[in-house]
């Protein structure tokens, strides 16, 4: 009796054990769901300003420059080349335009802009406090100091050596009124102004005058090729060059700087100034 107890007994705590075991392994897993991850809107990319602008004719720049000033602006071969020639091209061609050089004397140059023969001045333009009350001007695009040039066997050595002597400058430019300054200084014998530097150049090696004062780019340019002439001295005075606009020309002006800027991040302003000047700005 007491065996089969037992038996019995023991059969019912297998069969817990059983249905035990299948109810912790038959169990499936309580799933895990993941909270859905908020999703960016998509954010549109700024749109790039345009600036708005006329210009005298349509689709084209019409420039203004006094091509007798050396390596900025030139002809040779009855063709514009020079510096400026260059970057009015480029600024033309940034601004989607055609680039059309009016070859203009100094000394009309900036009545015939503000009457709109043309549309800009590029022309080797010092940026000064006088021209600026009248025109409007660019970013700087180049440095420019002066420059005392004269013939290699000249007495002159220096700027204290230009007493009593007579000095050639170009009309209207900073190289005369730098002259009139050493005048005031110092007193020279005359001071003696021309329409071209070229023309003041040719005096020089003539002796007719006995030193020149102008922008630095252009005499060493052209001494450069005159190994009978040398420049003696820079005379500091932090002058830069602008392009010059009509006063109301303003849109004008700033699609112009835009241009400008971007030549300047891009490289291709480094390689006219290289092509001209024999190193990058």
């Amino acid at each position: 009796m007491n065996f089969f107890k037992k038996l019995i007994l023991t059969v019912i705590a297998f069969s817990i054990v059983a249905s035990l075991s299948l109810t912790l392994t038959g169990c499936p897993p309580t799933p895990v769901t993941e909270e859905p991850t908020a999703t960016e809107e998509p954010t549109e990319a700024p749109t790039e300003e345009k600036i708005e602008f006329t210009t005298i004719t349509e689709g084209v720049l019409t420039v203004g420059t006094d091509a007798a000033y050396p390596p900025l602006e030139n002809v040779e071969a009855g063709e514009f080349v020079g510096f400026d020639i260059d970057l009015a091209k480029e600024i033309a061609n940034g601004l989607g335009l055609e680039a059309e050089i009016i070859n203009t004397a100094w000394d009309g140059i900036f009545p015939a802009l503000i009457a709109h023969k043309f549309d800009v001045v590029i022309s080797a333009v010092t940026i000064t406090p006088e021209r600026d009350e009248e025109m409007d001007f660019s970013d700087p695009y180049l440095d420019s100091d002066q420059s005392i040039a004269t013939k290699e066997d000249s007495v002159i050595k220096a700027k204290a050596d230009l007493k009593d002597k007579i000095l050639g400058v170009q009309i209207g430019t900073t190289g005369a009124l730098t002259a009139k300054e050493i005048d005031e200084e110092m007193g020279v014998a005359e001071i003696k102004t021309y329409d071209d530097i070229l023309m003041a150049f040719e005096d020089l090696k003539a002796g007719r005058i006995d030193a020149i004062i102008n922008d630095i780019p252009t005499s060493a340019y052209i001494v450069k090729d005159n190994p009978e002439l040398v420049i003696v001295e820079k005379i500091i005075t932090n002058e830069k060059y602008g392009i010059v606009f009509a006063p109301d020309t303003p849109e004008l002006l700033k699609a112009v700087n835009k241009v400008l800027k971007e030549m300047k991040e891009d490289g291709t302003y480094d390689q006219i100034y290289s092509k001209w000047f024999g190193e990058n700005k």
